[in-house]
């Protein structure tokens, strides 16, 4: 087991000859671009807690009654070094007063990036924006310049303030060093998720498709609900102990939940459509977490349920001819739910014949004269000699001049 960790203090960020301000004490870096890794690599920096420390107030939690603002901040700005505070650009992060240049980002290039954070952050109570929200406590995600432009070396791609006991950090200011990464979008979004991440106590983990791992090769990340092995190229132990974490059940604890509800669509049959018997339904459904049943109701009663995929129902075969309302039920595992509604006619074949000589083979031969072909192709291919027979053959000799027209 190996822990990449490197151990600094403060005075290692002042840049040489300058006169270092104050600032909270670090006593960690965790993280960084291991030997011939190049791709760029978050990182958190760790301060003592109590006096001195970042922040003098270390809260396990949040309070969830108001949405946690996260400010997605593309403009950069000049930061003060001291305890952590986004509404007076205050950051524990540099130890002297420094300024992050503007991300010259297209414009559909930053709608990737806010899209792909809101995505990310969808199940929680935050609200994302790019609007400044000033006085307003808030996270504050700087996403631009260099690592440079706050004392950091090369091959760092974001960094985070981190309390020593894994506490939540209000008001943080954290980075993401969108230079480095050019017009790789979706990585600058789950860099800055990660980031965000670490100012309310989530550390790095052995887990390839959450975003606070430096594993990769398995597709776009999201936060999992699952215990992970913590650890940057290997598995370790966690900053705070332990050898896992769970990074939905951590953000959703600290932060409070916004669960969506799940998207669900049924597939087959259309609304509207006639269907014979024991046919199917198919349903597409989809969530933000996780899909723990779909219910098929007929008629007002639950016919069925499904708790695992694929979602397709087979219907009972004694359903009476005539119209149906099916409704499709889904929930996840917040309990949000989603439904969707169509009517089918169940139709049986073989019908439409009523016996009274209007043409449908009851071999009198007499149909309805009416020359509306109403009555030539349901009848009269059953029946044995007469004129009825006649009648039959010849509306199957123009069939197909019929079809063609």
């Amino acid at each position: 087991m190996r822990t990449w960790m490197l151990v600094v203090t403060t005075s290692c960020f002042a840049a040489a000859g300058a006169a270092a301000d104050t600032a909270p004490r670090a006593i960690a870096i965790v993280g960084g671009a291991a030997a011939g890794d190049p791709k760029p690599r978050s990182t958190y920096l760790v301060h003592e807690p109590g006096p001195g420390g970042s922040p003098l107030e270390l809260p396990s939690g949040t309070a969830h009654a108001a949405p946690t603002i996260i400010f997605m901040n593309r403009m950069g700005g000049i930061y003060r070094p001291g305890d952590s505070d986004s509404r007076t650009n205050q950051s524990s992060i540099p130890s002297r007063t420094s300024q992050v240049d503007p991300w010259s980002v297209s414009a559909a290039g930053w709608q990737q990036v806010m899209s792909c954070m809101s995505e990310q952050f969808a199940r929680f109570n935050v609200v994302i924006t790019d609007v400044d929200p000033g006085n307003v406590p808030h996270i504050e995600s700087v996403v631009a310049g260099s690592p440079q432009d706050v004392g950091m070396g090369s091959g760092v791609g974001g960094v985070s303030p981190f309390t020593d006991d894994c506490g939540v950090i209000p008001n943080s200011i954290v980075f993401t060093f969108a230079e480095v990464y050019g017009t790789a979008y979706r990585d600058i979004c789950e860099t800055a998720a990660q980031e965000v991440s670490h100012s309310f106590g989530l550390d790095h983990e052995y887990e390839c498709k959450d975003p606070m791992t430096y594993l990769g090769g398995c597709g776009d990340k999201s936060f999992q609900n699952r215990l992970a092995s913590c650890g940057e190229y290997s598995a370790r132990t966690c900053w705070c102990g332990g050898t896992t974490q769970n990074s939905v059940a951590m953000l959703t604890e600290r932060l409070g939940a916004h669960n969506l509800p799940p998207l669900v669509d049924i597939t087959a049959p259309a609304d509207g459509a006639i269907v014979a018997p024991a046919f199917e339904v198919v349903v597409s459904a989809t969530d933000t977490g996780m899909l723990t049943r779909v219910e098929l109701w007929l008629d007002g009663a639950l016919a069925e349920t499904l708790v695992a995929p694929p979602w397709r129902f087979a219907t009972d075969a004694a359903l009476p001819d005539g119209t149906h309302a099916i409704e499709v039920r889904v929930f996840d595992d917040g309990e949000a739910t989603a439904t969707d509604q169509v009517a089918v006619t169940v139709a049986r074949s073989g019908g439409g014949g009523d016996g009274d000589g209007d043409g449908d083979g009851d071999g009198d031969g007499d149909g309805d004269g009416d020359d509306d072909g109403g009555g030539l192709i349901t009848g009269g291919c059953a029946a044995a000699g007469g004129a009825g027979t006649g009648l039959a053959l010849l509306a199957l000799a123009f069939l197909p001049r019929r079809r063609r027209r």
